[in-house]
């Protein structure tokens, strides 16, 4: 088995779930164009507070980047609906201010494991968080992480300011949906003396328990680590390639095969994305590989001994494919 191809599709498949119809996993906003701070992402964070799930909500909103709600926070629950969005609002916020999100989804523990990932996790109580840090949280009742929010301020008395999405919604809701409508972006100080690892917040919730189970610090997107030799295995060589702007599209051959073998890459992945890698052996047979991948689609293959090929492939929006060429 292709170990690092099973890993992707699993990491993008689990991903796509919870963020189809994205509205910043296109990278970075024109604000982020620059290098990401932890300023960056604390201004944002704060720039919305007050904001409620989106134009869903019992009082709609747009967030301040125009969008109808915060990654899935209006569409990701049951039948298509509002869902719990207090990991939406942080991840909307951390990928609009230019850091890798890859890894995270709409729970709130995927920040943990993020951090975990990354090297960026901090669990020692002598911690103190740092502008645009996650902090989660963790129930008493059960230890599972059940919320995060972004730190948005230090402030001079040693206490932090934090924005916190999904926040003080109806508590006679039952159902996900019906809290996710009547909550808000809610600002939170915590005083220093709550500050620790492990601390129960008293201007948090302490009617469920909640404690600091852990603080990320969010990380910078890096380039591919993906190769399309890698992708497609050994012996196969490029032979062209064609840009589709934030991916590229790979034709490379096998001498030895004589097999055609095509892959989309992401030039600098954020995030599952819309993908396709296509190749077609004129008179003989097709293949594509349509998906949502985080860092490439395919490899297609196909053996083209005497025949012309057409190759091709999409990267969001943007689809391009040759003409016949390269030919046995």
């Amino acid at each position: 088995m292709d170990t690092s191809r099973f890993i992707r599709r699993i990491a993008a498949g689990a991903a796509t779930i919870l963020t189809a119809g994205l509205l910043s996993f296109t990278g970075l906003s024109a604000a982020s164009a620059a290098a990401p701070t932890g300023a960056g992402v604390a201004a944002l964070a704060a720039a919305n507070v007050g904001k409620s799930a989106g134009t869903c909500a019992n009082t709609p909103t747009t967030n301040t980047l125009g969008g109808a709600q915060f990654e899935t926070s209006c569409s990701g629950g049951g039948s298509g609906g509002p869902e719990y969005w207090c990991a939406d609002f942080a991840q909307w916020v951390w990928a609009n201010s230019g850091y890798s999100t890859v890894g995270l989804n709409a729970g709130a523990a995927s920040f943990q494991q993020y951090g975990q990932q990354n090297g960026s996790q901090h669990t020692d109580t002598a911690y103190r968080p740092q502008l645009g840090d996650a902090i989660e949280y963790a129930s008493t009742k059960d230890s599972a992480i059940h919320h995060v929010g972004l730190v948005t301020a230090l402030n001079a008395d040693g206490s932090v300011t934090t924005a916190n999405g999904d926040w003080n919604g109806d508590p006679s809701t039952t159902t996900m949906a019906a809290w996710a409508v009547s909550s808000q972006v809610v600002s939170i100080t915590i005083p220093a003396s709550a500050l620790a690892v492990g601390s129960e917040p008293s201007s948090v919730d302490p009617a469920d328990g909640y404690y600091i189970a852990g603080y990320t610090t969010p990380v910078v997107a890096s380039s591919n680590p993906y190769t399309p030799t890698a992708a497609c295995g050994t012996g196969f060589s490029v032979i062209d390639a064609h840009s589709l702007g934030g991916a590229k599209v790979y034709l490379l051959y096998n001498g030895s095969t004589q097999q055609n073998c095509v892959t989309t890459m992401v030039n600098t992945p954020t995030g599952p994305v819309s993908l396709n890698a296509t190749l077609s052996v004129q008179g003989g047979a097709s293949a594509s590989d349509p998906g949502t991948y985080t860092y490439y689609a395919g490899p297609v293959k196909l053996a083209a001994p005497a025949a012309c090929v057409m190759w091709g492939g999409s990267y969001q929006g943007t689809t391009w494919t040759s003409g016949w060429s390269h030919c046995g």
